[in-house]
Formats: C-alpha cells, sequence, structure tokens
C-alpha cells in the first residue's frame, strides 16, 4: 500500500497568516492625500500656490489656491512696482495693506479641509509690467510688519504687456478672392478690432479671440471685390487691460476715448480725410502716443491688392492638444488588497 504524504497544517497555516497580514497591508498601506489636515499638535501652515507659469499678460485671470490651517481667513495682498511698502489689496492695488485692518487685505474663507481659492482678474487694474510677490497670511498683517510668529506664504509672479501678433494671406490679396487674417492676442481679450486702410477706403470689423489666444478674420469675396488694386494698411487692434478700444472710429473721424473724455484725432472719411498712407502714418502716430497711458496696442502689415496672380491656398490653424499627468488611484492598491484578504479567508474554509 502507497504510504500518503504527510501533512503539515502548522506550515499551511503560517501560509495563510501571510496572505492575510499581506492584503491588510496593501489595504492600509496608500499613498497620503495631499488634503489630509494637519494633525492636533503639528505647527499651523499657510501655503500658496498659481495655476499656470507664475508668468502673465496684463488682463489675465491668475488662480490662486493653498492651504491655511492657522485660522479661517486667509488674508491676500501683493507688492511690487509702484505699490505701497506694506502691500496694496489686491482688487485696490494703490491702497495700501495696514496691519490689524482686515478690510486693506484681500479676504478669502478658508475651507472646512484647510484650503482656500481665489480668482486674481488682473484687467482694469493699475498695474505695471514688471516682477510682482504675492502674499497669503493667517492674519491681517502687512509685510512690514512680519515677526517670527507670522504664518505666511509667498510666491513671485510676472506680469506682462498684452501683444498682438498676426498675418494675412494670400499676400498679395487677389481682388474678388477671400483672404484670411489670423494670429494671437494674448492677455485674454474677448476680441480684437481690424482696420483696413486704403486710398478712399476704410473699414473696421471685430473678430472674437478663442481661449488659447488664437484669432481668424476672413475677408469675404465681397470685401475684397471692393478693393481697387493698389496698396493697403492692415491694423489689427488689441484692447489692452481695459478690454476697450480706446482708438476708434465715430462717424468719418479717428477718436482716442482717453483724451479728455474723448477727441478726435483726425480725419478718416469724408471730404478733406487723410488717404492711404496718410492715413496709416496718422493712426501709427496716435497708437504710439507717449503721452497717453493704457493706449492700445497693435500690428500693422501692409499688402497689395492686385487683379492677377494665383493666391496662396490658406492653411488651416492647428492648436497643440494639452497634455495633463494623471497620478496612479489609490483604489488599485485597496483593489488588490482585498482580493489577497478573499483568497486568503476561501483558502482557509477550504482547509
Amino acid at each position: 500500500m502507497k504510504k500518503q504524504p504527510e501533512r503539515n497544517p502548522s506550515g499551511f497555516r503560517n501560509v495563510i497568516l501571510l496572505l492575510l497580514l499581506s492584503g491588510m497591508a496593501a489595504l492600509l498601506v496608500l499613498p497620503a492625500s495631499a488634503d489630509t489636515p494637519v494633525g492636533r499638535g503639528e505647527k499651523p501652515i499657510v501655503t500658496i500656490t498659481l495655476q499656470g507659469s507664475q508668468s502673465y499678460y496684463l488682463g489675465e485671470n491668475v488662480i490662486m489656491s493653498g492651504k491655511n490651517t492657522a485660522s479661517d481667513s486667509t488674508y491676500l495682498f501683493i507688492t511690487g512696482p509702484n505699490m505701497p511698502g506694506s502691500g496694496g489689496k489686491l482688487t485696490s492695488p494703490r491702497q495700501a495693506a495696514v496691519s490689524g485692518n482686515p478690510y486693506t487685505f484681500t479676504l478669502v474663507k478658508t475651507n472646512s479641509d484647510a484650503t482656500w481659492e481665489y480668482s486674481f482678474y488682473t484687467a482694469n487694474l493699475p498695474f505695471d509690467a514688471g516682477s510682482y510677490t504675492l502674499y497669503a497670511v493667517s492674519s491681517p498683517v502687512a509685510v512690514t510688519r512680519f515677526s517670527n510668529s507670522t504664518t505666511y506664504a509667498n510666491v513671485s509672479i510676472i506680469l506682462k504687456k498684452p501683444f498682438i501678433s498676426a498675418e494675412i494671406s494670400p499676400n498679395p490679396v487677389i481682388r474678388g478672392m477671400a483672404f484670411a487674417v489670423t494670429g494671437f492676442a494674448e492677455g485674454e481679450p474677448p476680441e480684437t478690432q481690424i482696420w483696413v486702410i486704403g486710398k478712399n477706403y476704410i473699414s473696421t470689423a471685430k473678430s472674437p479671440v478663442n481661449p488659447d489666444a488664437s484669432f481668424t478674420f476672413t475677408g469675404t469675396e465681397a470685401m475684397s471685390g471692393s478693393l481697387g488694386p493698389g496698396q493697403y494698411w492692415l491694423f489689427v487692434q488689441h484692447g489692452m487691460q481695459n478690454n476697450r478700444f480706446d482708438i476708434d472710429v465715430d462717424g468719418d473721424y479717428v477718436r482716442n476715448l482717453n483724451l479728455n473724455n474723448g477727441t478726435n484725432l483726425f480725419r478718416i472719411a469724408g471730404p478733406g480725410s487723410l488717404q492711404g498712407a496718410n492715413a496709416a502714418e496718422a493712426l501709427i502716430a496716435a497708437f504710439s502716443d507717449p503721452d497717453m497711458k493704457n493706449v492700445d496696442t497693435y500690428t500693422v502689415i501692409p499688402f497689395q491688392v492686385t487683379d492677377e496672380g494665383s493666391p496662396t491656398p490658406l492653411a488651416p490653424a492647428t492648436t497643440a492638444p494639452v497634455h495633463q499627468t494623471t497620478q496612479s488611484s489609490p483604489l488599485q492598491y485597496a483593489l488588490f488588497g482585498a482580493i489577497v484578504v478573499a483568497a486568503g479567508f476561501v483558502a482557509v474554509r477550504q482547509h
């Protein structure tokens, strides 16, 4: 009679025990959440982070967020060029932050999980291009009164002057055929203004700006058909921080809305109006007046209109996709642990 192999119940139980312990460890050892509140007894903290590259065009929206485990409110202010020495309120940068006076700070309520968030709109505010520092503090304390007991965080940002770029295709424009004006208007303006100036010709039109700062204006066949052969100038205008076209056409005149609450600069249509190159030079001078602050920026492209030639095919606009990195979900670790624990219990019941 063949001898049966001896069982080793204690060794089998050890294997089962190891399986159970491994499963419990997988369930317990999960990636720590970044939003886990600071435990009792730990030092209170304030943090601040910005969405984006920390470099923004004036007029853009700066998304700020962070944590505050020290108080129910987070106090924000900014320092930089032409700002008060103690710092300025975000919504009114020339207003000095005063220690002990919460109304001189931008106040944000801290959430129940100790996080906070604020959208900092830089449009229509008296900022110059330059480097600035944003502060988040757990109490209304200005930078000039900081001490070792002040709980705060700061981050540097760069504010840049908005700009605009454009091109026209085809160039030269073929009379009676469509053409396109494409480009980028940085600083999140809602729209650009397109000017076409030539001899006995002036037209303006608005073109919306896409979320990626691109814009496209199509000159129709009817529009190009109304252009006589010759030299023209294309201006593309950016409304800058106030998102308003401060240099604009009003009837037969080009008008500066910032000068004495509105002043006619020169006549661009009708009897005695400037034509062609003279009108283009006068418009450049209006945009470039050094005595006028916050006047719009622009780009200008000279182009020809002809009755002959083969237009260059219009290339479709492309936008590079945005790739976001995702973190592994902690559920995958929990699932593994649960499977191992279940397998252990099944094995125990079978033996």
